[in-house]
């Protein structure tokens, strides 16, 4: 039998850079049709610096495709553009059915609660989140998959909360009783060194219900041992 030919690897950075250049070049449209985006960042500077608004239109008009309208693009990383272009990776790989994207706020945003167990916005009627909301959902076999995805290029104070949001998901997941499940946690960049990998994968759960610390590039190994009977 053929075996499949193996995926490129997602590259998140180009990705990003892809989407950069791409918002770049529709300032082109934006700029003569004064778009209302466009004009409300102009407005927000204008104001910030005693600089005319005018100023602004004259000199992206003048280059539309130059440092200043660099600055008042679209920026990618504000368009979800890694949880997106995970979301699509996913949902192609090999062993992977009824891929969803979840909301990440709301009534039907899911969560794992401090008993392990998945539960949405609505069930917990106002109470304060157990643990970072679950941004995918799929079928692997029998079993039912859950992924929190994060991209983080360098450290801080938002990052390391995000982090530490990660573990207290993890820490949760580890009551979980029932076995047809399984957690994954979908982690890239640069701030996820091998230190904090090693520190995350210490939460992971080795027996079912079973919970993973991978790349989104090494998870097809993880996907094939559940899809195999006798690896999961």
């Amino acid at each position: 039998m053929n075996q499949p030919a193996p995926r490129e690897p997602l590259d998140f950075e180009n990705i990003e850079h892809q989407l950069n250049l791409n918002n770049l070049q529709e300032m082109g449209t934006e700029i003569p049709n004064r778009s209302e985006r466009l004009a409300t960042r102009i407005a927000h500077f204008s104001a910030q610096f005693d600089i005319p608004e005018e100023d602004f239109w004259r000199d992206l008009e003048a280059n539309p495709n130059g440092p200043l309208a660099a600055v008042l693009t679209r920026e990618a990383r504000r368009q979800n553009v890694h949880e997106n272009a995970a979301a699509e990776y996913v949902r192609q790989m090999e062993h992977v059915q009824e891929f969803q994207k979840l909301p990440s706020t709301g009534k039907n945003a899911l969560y794992i609660n401090a008993d392990g167990q998945v539960v949405t916005g609505g069930q917990l009627a106002g109470a304060p989140r157990p643990s970072k909301s679950i941004d995918f959902r799929w079928q692997t076999g029998n079993v039912t998959c859950y992924a929190a995805q994060k991209y983080t290029r360098e450290g801080g104070g938002n990052q390391d909360n995000q982090f530490n949001e990660v573990v207290r998901l993890l820490q949760n997941f580890q009551r979980r009783i029932n076995n047809d499940t399984a957690l994954f946690i979908l982690v890239d960049g640069l701030y996820y060194t091998e230190q904090r990998l090693t520190q995350l994968r210490g939460f992971t759960r080795a027996q079912a219900p079973h919970s993973y610390v991978t790349s989104i590039n090494e998870l097809q190994i993880s996907l094939n041992g559940i899809a195999d009977p006798g690896g999961y």
